[in-house]
C-alpha cells in the first residue's frame, strides 16, 4: 500500500490530446502490459465513467496472476492543465470474477500540464496508491509490478515522441 509517483517532461502533443489517449480503454492496452481486457460499465457524464479493468500478471514458470477492479474515473480540464483521478467502487454489473482477486485502486491518476515555454509540448506524472488484494503474491512480482509500472510512463510518451524525461518520487 505505497504511494508510486513517476514524472515525464517534453511529451509532444498538446494537453487535450494526450488527455483523451489516457481516456480512452482500449488505447490503455498499449502501455499498460498488465492490462489484458477492460469495458465501460457505465457513463456517467461526459467526463464521469465507470469501467471493469481485468489484469494478468506471468510470474515464474507461466504462473498467472490476475486482479481486476472496478473504477470510476473523471477528469477535469482546466486552461492547459488536466487532471484525471481514478478510484475503486463496487458496482452491481461489475461483481467479483471467480479465480479473479479484487484490486483495490485507492487513488490514481495522471496529471497533464502544458508547458509554458514549449508550445505544444507537456508534462505528465503518473501517481497511485493500490492494494492488490489478499491471497498468495509473492515479493518477485510485487517487485517487477514496482519495476515495470513506470514504464508505462515511457510507453505513453513515446507513442507521442519525447524530447526529455525525468523520474521522481
Amino acid at each position: 500500500k505505497q504511494w508510486y509517483q513517476r514524472r515525464v517532461r517534453g511529451v509532444d502533443t498538446d494537453c487535450n490530446t494526450l488527455v483523451d489517449y489516457l481516456c480512452d480503454l482500449e488505447k490503455r492496452m498499449e502501455y499498460d502490459r498488465f492490462l489484458h481486457k477492460t469495458h465501460v460499465v457505465e457513463e456517467l457524464g461526459p467526463d464521469l465513467r465507470i469501467a471493469h479493468l481485468h489484469f494478468k500478471a506471468k510470474h515464474c514458470l507461466g504462473v498467472q496472476y490476475e486482479r481486476d477492479a472496478c473504477i470510476v474515473s473523471h477528469v477535469t480540464r482546466k486552461d492547459n492543465k488536466a487532471l484525471l483521478v481514478t478510484a475503486s467502487v463496487e458496482h452491481e454489473q461489475c461483481p467479483t470474477q471467480k479465480n479473479t482477486t479484487r484490486a483495490t485502486i485507492r487513488d490514481s491518476g495522471f496529471i497533464v500540464e502544458g508547458l509554458p515555454m514549449r508550445e505544444n509540448q507537456c508534462s505528465l506524472v503518473f501517481v497511485f496508491k493500490v492494494h492488490l488484494g489478499t491471497g498468495y503474491f509473492p515479493y518477485s512480482l510485487l517487485w517487477m509490478i514496482k519495476r515495470r509500472y513506470p514504464l508505462l510512463l515511457a510507453r505513453i510518451a513515446d507513442r507521442f515522441r519525447v524530447s526529455d524525461s525525468i523520474s521522481c518520487g
